[in-house]
């Protein structure tokens, strides 16, 4: 793999080169799908698998496999690519012989397992080799993870090591909702340059290690109620950061209330979003939801809004039990255990 070179990326008006490698390693651009099959040395007549495909298969891969193909919560609202013929399975359980593909691709996927040691026995056993790309667990306890993510990753001496998540809102609410989106350098310094520090990229040949490390008290999204609070912390959290990625957002909050239809915290945040989105109608309807279920004030007042004002973002004042406990871990007398909270295992 050549990695001492420079690529090029059109970004409308003008083009910006990247290295391909930086001081952390080398770097796999995963947004750019020619060069990264020039990188993977992806064959002309190889066969390959993506994983997870999502709304952006990878477009060299013969096989895109999806979960839910009618169902876009863990897509951050995103729909399925119309133009591509998806195989609906879970990572867990593939429907392939065994090495049926030269090559198996997985981005942004194996973080939303239920049981990522299922997901990389079945890579393996469908594949010759591959590629893994998830968040870097630093980057999600510092700025956030996607509400859907049970599991935070990180490579150790060449192994994929799986950590339970063991909170359900985030500690720092979601700060990345309000720094990246406001700095289009700030993109390209995650999304591009330094992609290989804000993710964990991991090329394998005939074998994935990993380490899986759980727990029982850990966050589990198949659970309807952590589900429900994580969709609504995200959307919450970016309303009162500005508002970034509004139409993701609204795929948030509108889980949230499909998961707890007489949540009106939820009624009330889904109608926010609509409101700056124009959908002054639609979020009139949930502002009167939400105050038919809570006589509270600020709902009392969202429901008779009017065009041109502005709503009121409620915010939680409650605490969950589980986050609780995994606060108590890290403060100490007077300060927060930051090196201990980022550091140690979870």
């Amino acid at each position: 793999m050549d990695f001492d070179r420079v690529f090029s990326v059109n970004l409308g008006s003008y083009t910006r080169q990247f290295p391909l490698k930086n001081s952390f390693g080398n770097v796999y651009p995963v947004l750019h799908d020619r060069i990264l099959s020039e990188l993977l040395r992806i064959g002309e007549h190889d066969v390959v698998l993506d994983i997870g495909g999502g709304s952006n298969p990878f477009q060299r891969a013969n096989v895109v496999t999806e979960p839910y193909l009618a169902h876009n919560a863990h897509r951050a609202g995103w729909s399925v690519n119309p133009d591509v013929d998806y195989v609906e399975c879970f990572a867990e359980k593939l429907p392939f012989p065994d090495k049926r593909f030269d090559f198996v691709l997985s981005r942004q996927v194996f973080e939303h397992t239920v049981s990522p040691k299922d997901a990389c026995d079945e890579m393996m056993r469908v594949g010759r080799r591959g590629f893994i790309e998830t968040p870097q667990k630093i980057f999600e306890l510092l700025l956030g993870p996607n509400p859907s993510h049970n599991w935070f990753v990180s490579v150790r001496d060449d192994t994929l090591v799986f950590e339970r998540r063991r909170f359900i809102r985030h500690p720092f609410r979601h700060l990345s909702l309000g720094a990246v989106p406001s700095s289009f350098e700030m993109q390209l310094l995650a999304h591009w340059e330094f992609k290989n520090l804000s993710n964990v990229q991991y090329y394998w040949e005939d074998r994935i290690r990993y380490e899986v490390r759980d727990r029982e008290d850990g966050f589990d999204y198949t659970n309807p109620e952590h589900a429900a609070q994580a969709h609504l912390d995200v959307a919450i959290c970016s309303l009162r950061l500005g508002g970034s990625y509004l139409p993701q957002r609204e795929a948030d909050a509108r889980e949230a209330v499909r998961l707890k239809p007489d949540w009106a915290l939820a009624r009330n945040a889904l109608g926010a979003i609509q409101w700056k989105m124009g959908h002054f109608a639609e979020a009139k309807r949930q502002f009167e939801a939400a105050a038919a279920l809570d006589s509270r004030d600020e709902y009392r007042l969202n429901a008779r809004l009017r065009e041109g004002e502005e709503p009121v973002v409620v915010d939680f004042e409650d605490t969950l039990e589980l986050d609780e406990r995994f606060y108590a871990a890290y403060s100490k007398a007077g300060h927060f255990d930051m090196i201990a909270y980022l550091f140690q295992p979870h």
